[in-house]
């Protein structure tokens, strides 16, 4: 999308462009953005991988442990920011809204019949994510041993909606940043000084 940076529509055409990609593309920095959620008084941030993108309802969907602790923290608190910069195309994303978690209904059931059987393994780890270990040799995977299945109880879906998308280019005749916030079916769109 050539100088996509000088109108507000191709500047958001070109974020959410960036973000669907990253659904398929491994190599897309927006293929593992980070999230950013309260933990109390903190904030907490992880790496994800993002595996469904609903440009409609402007939906990101992840997946991750039901036993972690950032799901009591989402519990606690559904803000959440989720941001990638791809450097190499000098773009930055950065997304704000809240996660709905989803464990053993239709959506995870979906979810999890289109999983890999090598990400269903992470799920059948024998303690939740986090805890304090003496020996992390006790927690290998033994691929023979593993029953794949079983790791659908500890699955969760976490679906983000953002309401508000900020997009940066960095260019070197001049960079370029938009705002685009959504208030039902309104937009409200403006450029802020990078």
């Amino acid at each position: 999308m050539k100088d996509f940076e000088n109108s507000l529509d191709t500047m958001l055409e070109k974020a959410i462009k960036t973000i669907s990609n990253g659904v398929e593309d491994t190599k897309s920095y927006f293929h593992t953005p980070t999230v950013c959620t309260f933990e109390g008084q903190d904030i907490s941030a992880r790496t994800v991988v993002l595996r469904e993108f609903n440009e409609q309802e402007r939906i990101l969907r992840f997946h991750t442990d039901q036993r972690s602790p950032k799901i009591f923290q989402i519990r606690e608190n559904n803000i959440a920011t989720v941001h990638a910069y791809d450097q190499e195309e000098k773009i930055q994303i950065r997304l704000k809204g809240s996660i709905e978690i989803h464990h053993q209904d239709s959506i995870t059931k979906n979810a999890w019949k289109n999983t890999r059987e090598m990400s269903k393994e992470c799920y059948s780890v024998k303690d939740s994510p986090s805890k304090e270990i003496d020996n992390p040799v006790e927690f290998d995977i033994d691929k023979n041993q593993i029953d794949r299945e079983m790791g659908y109880e500890n699955f969760a879906v976490n679906l983000f909606t953002f309401q508000y998308l900020e997009i940066l280019y960095l260019k070197r005749s001049g960079h370029r940043r938009a705002m685009f916030e959504w208030d039902n079916d309104e937009i409200k769109k403006n450029w802020l000084i990078p």
